[in-house]
């Protein structure tokens, strides 16, 4: 017992060191990708996921972690291996990170959502009429809820994992609280996004949510709208 009570302990301090390392790349890619590409409302999620990934997979400090990285990982539950639904209908994650420590295997799963504070306009994409669209901050929370928080709330999602914003227009500060608003409005006041210290390459904060079932929820807010 007192074994593995030890055993425990010491594969915990690995989860939370490996956690901290996939963070940190996160970040590192967040800061390379804002200096080096132009990152608007025009952008796709999964663009700004595909070149985070890109800087990440390639980045020596990933090689030397011994850390590797996927992008859109399926994520195969028992009824598509049971041949009861079909792999086509198998989520995806934007990310996973993998890497092994002592014969432990290690992995850490994000999801990412676009995030706006108020209504704004992006180009429209070709074979559409007029030049622009008008996206719809309100879906977007509720996005960010529903397919997000949600997700990671009924195991559609791996529990060891985040969320991420790409903030895209507007303040965080607003946004966040935005977010809260939303989740007190479906009685889930208990549910707000809370801020916490980060310090993490320049990054001075994120924030924890706090769910039924003790379930805590990391979110990062990567924010495109200051260089």
């Amino acid at each position: 017992m007192q074994m593995d009570k030890l055993n425990n302990t010491i594969i915990r301090t690995f989860k939370d060191e490996f956690e901290w390392r996939c963070m940190s790349l996160l970040v590192e890619s967040y800061f390379y990708v804002k200096s080096n590409y132009s990152i608007d409302i025009d952008c796709e999620e999964e663009y700004i996921s595909a070149i985070l990934f890109d800087y990440i997979d390639k980045c020596p400090q990933s090689s030397e972690w011994g850390i590797d990285i996927t992008p859109e990982y399926r994520l195969y539950k028992d009824a598509v291996l049971k041949k009861k639904k079909s792999a086509k209908t198998a989520p995806k994650i934007d990310l996973r990170f993998c890497s092994f420590e002592k014969n432990v295997k290690l992995t850490y799963f994000v999801e990412a959502k676009n995030l706006i504070e108020t209504d704004t306009t992006k180009r429209a994409k070709k074979g559409r009429k007029g030049n622009t669209i008008t996206v719809s901050a309100h879906n977007w929370y509720n996005r960010y809820i529903d397919t997000g928080i949600d997700n990671y709330l009924s195991g559609r999602y791996p529990s060891n994992g985040c969320l991420v914003g790409y903030i895209l227009q507007g303040k965080m500060e607003n946004i966040i609280a935005c977010i809260n608003q939303y989740l007190q409005n479906r009685n889930r006041a208990s549910e707000i996004l809370t801020q916490q210290p980060f310090n993490l390459r320049n990054l001075d904060s994120f924030y924890l949510s706090k769910h039924n079932n003790d379930i805590i929820i990391k979110h990062l807010m990567l924010n495109f709208t200051v260089k």
